[in-house]
């Protein structure tokens, strides 16, 4: 039925840098109200995971669209969604941000920018000092520079590492007919 919950087992490590197959497989036998085997254990959920697409995102988004039973059974899903463990939607496990890597940046590109300002002081009134003036220029450009430096460290996409044996769920977003596992047809030519 719909809203029914199918717990399996991650097989193969997910990345967020880019959209990629997902393969699960169930831990625990599912019966239907009448008590006959629908979805054994050892069947494989196949589904594609969405590749990361803001800074702010917190999790990787699955959907599964087969599911392959041991006997070669197959039957076609449509697109329904992967829950982590305490059933949230989306995927979560190793979430890196970066954080180090812009703060560390951020940091050299002041000490830069602070050097460059020694002796940044103005000459007197009425005179010109050629000095002064290419390193008020340079801090200019520093200053620039560091701005186009730091954006890009800024929008860095986070990297997303799920790995293998994750726990996730699968919620059924509509309901799902299926047949006994004593009445599984295969074609004789597969």
């Amino acid at each position: 039925m719909e809203d029914t919950i199918i717990e399996t087992v991650l097989v193969n490590r997910l990345s967020g840098a880019a959209i990629g197959p997902v393969i699960t497989m169930v831990t625990a036998d599912v019966y239907s109200e009448s008590g006959r085997l629908l979805i054994p254990k050892g069947t494989r959920f196949l589904g594609r995971v969405s590749s990361v697409s803001s800074v702010n995102q917190e999790r990787l988004f699955v959907a599964f669209h087969r599911m392959i039973m041991p006997d070669g059974y197959s039957v076609s899903l449509d697109k329904f969604q992967g829950l982590d463990v305490v059933g949230q939607t989306g995927l979560r496990d190793l979430v890196d941000h970066h954080y180090v890597r812009i703060f560390g940046a951020s940091l050299a590109l002041a000490a830069v920018a602070a050097t460059a300002q020694i002796g940044n002081t103005g000459a007197s009134y009425g005179s010109y000092d050629f000095g002064v003036s290419m390193r008020n220029g340079a801090s200019q450009q520093l200053g620039q520079s560091a701005q186009r430096i730091m954006e890009r460290f800024i929008n860095t996409l986070p990297t997303f590492t799920i790995r293998e044996r994750a726990r996730v769920k699968i919620v059924l977003s509509s309901d799902l007919l299926l047949p006994d596992t004593k009445n599984h047809t295969m074609d004789p030519d597969l």
